[in-house]
């Protein structure tokens, strides 16, 4: 078997005409972190993979109900471009935004990093409003 040096233009033909051009033009251009959203003994969960990251690398933001995490991916700058085989990692900063659900507190708000895995936790509100009458004037 040998080995062939990595060229990212290659299938460039086929990979416009067998894929689906908008999918391939995102996943080759920008970072999509997976996310798991769930809910669990009482609180919603975010678990983000960030391989290769540690915490000191990760910035997470809260604007009004709004959660905005954010970080970059860096690789040996050592290594020159003409020396890969393959390249398939990324590269770059990512940010990822999402509008909480209704019926979360913002107090309290949890994040622990382990194993590449950011988990954030939002406690859910214990309490809900009363029905209330509203007067019409």
């Amino acid at each position: 078997m040998s080995i062939i040096r990595y060229n990212p233009f290659k299938n460039l033909p086929s990979d416009f005409f067998g894929d689906d051009f908008f999918d391939h033009f995102r996943n080759s251009t920008s970072c999509r972190i997976p996310v798991d959203i769930y809910e669990k003994d009482g609180n919603v969960n975010l678990d983000f993979e960030l391989p290769g990251m540690s915490k000191d690398d990760i910035d997470i933001e809260l604007d009004k109900n709004t959660l905005t995490i954010s970080g970059s991916f860096e690789k040996d700058k050592e290594i020159d471009e003409n020396d890969y085989y393959r390249k398939e990692r990324y590269e770059g900063s990512f940010s990822r935004s999402f509008t909480l659900p209704v019926g979360v507190t913002q107090k309290d708000i949890d994040a622990k990093f382990k194993d590449g895995i950011l988990k954030v936790i939002f406690p859910k509100q214990t309490e809900e409003e009363p029905k209330k009458k509203i007067e019409v004037k």
